[in-house]
């Protein structure tokens, strides 16, 4: 897709465009000027669209697989469908909101990965939520004796995880003095980050020193041991069929597509953005597929961070858009509930 701002289009050709990427969509075959007077009924002959679609691929809005073949959109054209004749996030949202928890018998507790299945499953393309622990913060501490040797520390953190981890006493480190650690831990460590815990233990040496015995030792420990979080991106895939059994999408393309959803953050690998406010990111310039992708900035939204779609050339963005806004609803309905709860 292009960086620039692709120039607009009079109402009239941008009716043809639409109705062909529409027609694309749906068979996923190159769509013939007859076939298109023929399906959507037009007022016109079949010259008369030729002559139209010849102007659209004048400009690099259609292109023309074979020489005697219909056209298909381009890279360009997908784009300007895309952002200019379909996007409308707020057009289908409420009623089809409705609609899925009803048919679906889901309510508004569902988890995203229900929901993301269902939408997935419903428009037949792949949807990849993907989760980060940035922003995950320690909400609580606690502290439970096994034994002379060992006890167990126990983490819950803003997303809801519950860590149990071991730490086993060194010679001089007596439970009493753990005790007076996880306390200053409890009063000093609360709502930090867990990436930054293992930092913030080691700016805590000064009180330690003045409160706890062989408090060296005990920092070590839980700077190694306990408080050891790296940040990390997780992705999960659903409906991953409706890309693998595609005919259209080559074995190499499906390769690299995995390793970009196993391994990376799909939104912050795609360049182009397709709304700036709403953190939308639209990706036409593959070869045989298109991905979508909207970043998350809800506070406290169980770390999940982006959701994307992916689907084949011919993707039904305005389902695509849809979808996005339903999983996004989902997520701060949870949120919000999650927020009450607390």
């Amino acid at each position: 897709m292009e960086n620039s701002k692709p120039k607009k289009l009079n109402t009239k050709l941008e009716h043809y465009l639409k109705l062909i990427v529409d027609q694309y969509i749906e068979t996923g075959e190159p769509v013939g000027s007859k076939y298109l007077v023929e399906k959507c009924k037009l007022n016109c002959s079949s010259a008369t669209i030729r002559n139209i679609m010849a102007e659209l691929e004048k400009m690099n809005f259609l292109e023309k697989p074979h020489i005697s073949g219909g056209r298909i959109p381009s890279t360009k054209g997908l784009s300007y469908y895309a952002k200019y004749l379909i996007y409308n996030p707020m057009h289908y949202f409420n009623s089809k909101l409705e609609d899925l928890l009803a048919k679906r018998r889901i309510n508004i507790d569902a988890t995203l990965d229900e929901a993301a299945n269902i939408v997935s499953q419903m428009a037949g393309f792949a949807v990849v939520a993907t989760t980060n622990n940035f922003s995950e913060t320690l909400k609580s501490i606690q502290l439970t004796p096994l034994n002379k040797s060992s006890a167990v520390v126990v983490l819950v953190t803003s997303s809801g995880n519950v860590q149990n981890k071991i730490f086993n006493f060194e010679k001089g480190v007596e439970l009493n003095d753990l005790r007076v650690a996880v306390r200053l831990f409890k009063e000093r460590l609360i709502d930090t980050p867990l990436i930054e815990l293992a930092n913030k233990v080691v700016a805590l040496e000064p009180i330690f020193s003045e409160q706890v015995k062989n408090y060296e030792v005990i920092m070590q420990n839980f700077i190694k041991n306990i408080f050891c979080f790296k940040e990390k991106i997780e992705n999960k895939a659903f409906n991953t069929n409706a890309i693998i059994l595609s005919e259209s999408i080559s074995r190499e393309e499906i390769a690299k597509l995995f390793d970009l959803i196993e391994h990376h953050s799909v939104w912050e690998a795609l360049e182009n953005n397709l709304d700036d406010e709403k953190n939308i990111k639209l990706d036409v310039s593959r070869p045989n597929l298109n991905i979508i992708s909207k970043k998350i900035d809800f506070v406290n939204s169980k770390n999940i961070k982006e959701i994307s779609i992916v689907g084949p050339k011919n993707l039904d963005f305005k389902e695509s858009f849809e979808a996005l806004e339903i999983l996004e609803k989902m997520i701060k309905s949870d949120v919000e509930k999650g927020n009450q709860n607390e």
